[in-house]
């Protein structure tokens, strides 16, 4: 009998509580939601309790037959109803990167179920060793700790089990059959996987690292070993390393930055400039046979660069949707830009080496054809602010901004120059 001393309002909040949490965690047992739900031993093992806290999780559902409509028929059979015309369900599909952060959650929810699981198994044999006149916690009780601690409800059944057969402090087993790819090949191949995408990130060349050409890969190395199906392969790999890859359209860096820069190249490039800084007398070499730059010189050290600005949203990509890529994120993003097709605008600034702004450039797009039918909306000038700074100068004082045009609105030999003379008086 269930505890008299509850009331009915005690009762009914209590039983809404076990429903709710055996309609949360469907494998959870009536007694073990009522004791998740504060019911106590008794009041769990009571049948008149647990036949309430049923019926609320499966209400009692009618089954309405429509017997056929002729009079002759005196009897309905299940034969003679009138089948019902469901609507057709809509699969929805996921997309690239969609499927790779559900991979992402499975792998995080997966790896709370293990230490659940780990843990459950790990308390049940300490439990079991105590002394027989010690205290001890049965399998039900070190499930309801595991679920209030992780969230995760293993069964007690599954705690025996386990703890029986000496798998103490491990993963549970994979359900299902067992692969064509013994663990330690996989794990392996997983391995190679993962390092094969962060090198060729690293090395710019993300364009191999789409779906299709994974699967191509895969289908290369294992034809030799063994037959299987190469993108069930990748997508197994995917979910094996979801936690440390991402899908994604990659944020690329411009081609001929990626080949430039090596070692060799950037050592050249400092060693010249750090001889160019001591002959035009911006550095002076001291006792100690290193290069000093005075600060007031710094304000005469000029950085620039360019960048693309557009209207429509677009990362300037010539070529609509990219491909997806997939790459680590803990690694930069390197690979081949391109530009878009539509119009866009180049924008030239930077700062002085005394972190002072330069004055920009806009570089804009024509379709003239010749100079002279080139025009500019002069009203637009009135929005470019000035930009105020010393730039080598005696006095600080404010610079306009400058303007240009080309037919695609972007740098070329000349833009430089022509930057460069217009702002000749900030030139040392």
């Amino acid at each position: 009998m269930h505890n008299m001393t509850r009331t009915e309002s005690e009762l009914k909040g209590l039983v809404g509580k076990a429903a709710k949490v055996k309609q949360d965690h469907p494998t959870l047992s009536i007694p073990a939601a009522m004791r998740v739900a504060k019911f106590t031993n008794e009041e769990a093992e009571d049948r008149t309790l647990q036949q309430r806290v049923r019926r609320i999780v499966s209400p009692p559902t009618k089954q309405i037959v429509v017997t056929n409509s002729s009079t002759l028929s005196t009897v309905s059979t299940l034969t003679s109803a009138t089948p019902v015309q469901l609507p057709p369900i809509k699969k929805l599909r996921l997309s690239s990167m969609q499927a790779q952060q559900k991979r992402v959650n499975d792998v995080a929810s997966k790896n709370i179920q293990s230490r659940a699981h780990k843990r459950a198994t790990t308390l049940f044999a300490a439990e079991t060793k105590k002394l027989e006149d010690e205290r001890k916690l049965s399998a039900s009780k070190v499930s309801e700790l595991v679920y209030r601690e992780f969230g995760v409800h293993i069964h007690k059944r599954t705690i025996q089990r386990e703890v029986a057969a000496g798998r103490v402090g491990l993963s549970p087993l994979k359900r299902g059959m067992k692969g064509n790819f013994p663990a330690l090949t996989f794990q392996h191949l997983a391995n190679a996987f993962e390092s094969f995408i962060k090198i060729k990130q690293l090395n710019g060349q993300g364009g191999d690292l789409s779906n299709n050409k994974l699967s191509q890969l895969l289908k290369k190395c294992t034809r030799p070993v063994i037959e299987c199906d190469s993108r069930w392969l990748l997508v197994r790999l995917l979910k094996t390393t979801a936690a440390e890859l991402r899908c994604g359209k990659v944020n690329n860096a411009e081609e001929r930055r990626v080949r430039w820069t090596t070692y060799f190249n950037i050592k050249s490039w400092f060693d010249n400039w750090e001889k160019d800084l001591v002959k035009l007398g911006f550095a002076f070499t001291n006792d100690n046979d290193n290069t000093v730059i005075p600060d007031e010189q710094l304000e005469r050290i000029l950085n620039i660069d360019e960048t693309c600005l557009v209207m429509d949203g677009s990362k300037c990509n010539r070529g609509g949707r990219p491909e997806v890529m997939f790459y680590s994120q803990t690694l930069p993003n390197l690979g081949k830009s391109t530009i878009k097709s539509s119009v866009s605008t180049t924008m030239i600034t930077g700062s002085t080496a005394a972190g002072e702004a330069i004055p920009p450039h806009f570089q804009f797009s024509t379709t003239s054809k010749s100079e002279e039918t080139q025009r500019v909306n002069v009203n637009s000038i009135a929005f470019f602010p000035k930009v105020k700074g010393k730039f080598g100068t005696s006095d600080s004082k404010e610079w306009p901004v400058t303007i240009g045009i080309n037919e695609k609105g972007g740098m070329d030999g000349r833009i430089p120059t022509i930057f460069f003379k217009q702002h000749c008086s900030i030139i040392p």
